[in-house]
This record gives structure tokens, sequence and C-alpha cells, in this order.
């Protein structure tokens, strides 16, 4: 019976929430008439991106300024993870990853595809994983809903599509943080443990010395914890 009500559950639960996300992402990435407090978020970008987020683009330059974020945000972590050993938050002192598994972590993260030809614990320091992986997880997501919100304006017909940091800035700040927030709370609900500590040192019943590793609780694939999140005392 349950093998049939957990397939259940979880599509049952997906039509539920389809139609009122849908709905609060519309209202987040195409405002309509958007009342005062919302008026002061969208200047806010304004003010940070000057004349970068001030005008609608045509698809040329939408796409152009998708290409130089994605091509920026690539740069900026190959140089993290082939820098890895001089960063903090380095507890347990991982080195640079070699050049041609940065370039292919790097690539894998910008585009959202998140392959990972490494082990999470072993390789990567919290600060990569932080401020590296965990950070592409969100801008790269939001690149994606970017380019979906410009797609079906061009579908509705409209000549201009908007303004690529502007639907970047509100696929991040409206959609992706609140919603990271909603999962952060369930999970400290339910207890996973969670350190900027190193790896741990114990001794097992039979006398053998164990270390284990600890860190930053990660998400898809991309996280601190090898082949998605499987090993021991993550969930207790």
């Amino acid at each position: 019976m349950i093998d049939l009500a957990i397939p259940i559950l979880i599509v049952g639960l997906t039509l539920a929430l389809a139609w009122p996300l849908g709905w609060y992402m519309r209202w987040a990435m195409d405002p309509v008439e958007p009342k005062p407090g919302r008026l002061a978020y969208e200047h806010l970008c304004e003010r940070l991106l000057g004349r970068f987020a001030a005008a609608d683009q045509d698809w040329k330059h939408y796409i152009l300024s998708m290409l130089v974020f994605n091509l920026a945000i690539f740069v900026l972590v190959y140089v993290m993870l082939t820098t890895q050993g001089m960063h903090p938050l380095n507890p347990d002192s991982k080195m640079a990853l070699e050049p041609s598994l940065a370039f292919n972590t790097s690539a894998s993260y910008t585009s959202n595809t998140n392959l990972q030809h490494y082990a999470g614990e072993r390789a990567l320091s919290y600060f990569s994983q932080l401020f590296g992986m965990m950070w592409l997880q969100f801008v790269s997501a939001a690149t994606g809903i970017a380019a979906v919100t410009a797609l079906c304006r061009g579908l509705a017909g409209r000549t201009k599509l908007g303004n690529f940091y502007q639907d970047l800035w509100r696929a991040t700040g409206l959609i992706l943080l609140p919603l990271s927030l909603v999962v952060a709370m369930l999970l400290i609900l339910t207890g996973i443990p969670m350190t900027l500590e190193g790896a741990a040192v114990a001794t097992t019943l039979e006398g053998v010395t164990q270390t284990i590793a600890r860190g930053p609780v990660g998400g898809n694939g991309g996280d601190q914890a090898a082949r998605h999140q499987r090993r021991r005392l993550l969930r207790p």
C-alpha cells in the first residue's frame, strides 16, 4: 500500500503546489502595477546595477547580457577552485583542484547541470562549497528562470523582453531565497547536522580510527557529501 501511496503523494503535492507557486512566480517575475514596497525592491536593483538594469532589452541584448553574466561567473568560480588553498573556511587544508577538473566543474555548475566528478567532502573546502557551488546553484537557476520568463514574453508577442539583470534579481530575491529559507527551516526541524568545523576523528568499537567528514549541507548533488548525500549521520 505504501508503495502506491508515495507516488500518489508526490504527484498530489506537485499538483497542489503548481497553481499557487505558478501564480507567485508570475507576480515575482512580471509585476503588473507593483505596490510601493515592490517598487522599492525594483529600484534597489537599478541603484546597484545602474544603467545595466535601467531599460528593457530586445532579444539580442537580453541574450548578450545573459551570456556575459554566465561567462563572468564561470571565470570567477574557476579562479576560486584553482586557488582554493589560499582561501579561508578551509579547516582540512584542501588544495586547489586540477585545472581540467576545475574547468569541468565550473562549466557544469554555471549551466546548472551540476555534474560532479569529485567527492565533495574530499576535494572542496567549505569556502568553495558555500561561495562557489552553492552560489552557482542559485544564480544558474535564476538565469534559467529569467530565460524562460523572457521566452514567455516573446511568445506573448512583446517586442521588449524585459531586462535580464532585473529578471535575475527578481528570480533570486523573490523566488529562490524565500524557498531556500523554507527548506532550510525544514532541514533544521528534522535535525540534519551542519557545522563549519573540520572533519571529526573518532575511534570505532573495533578500535579503528575513522575520519568523519563534516561541513555545510547541500542539495541536488552538488553538496558537501558525495553521491547525493548518501553517508552515515547525515540524517540521524
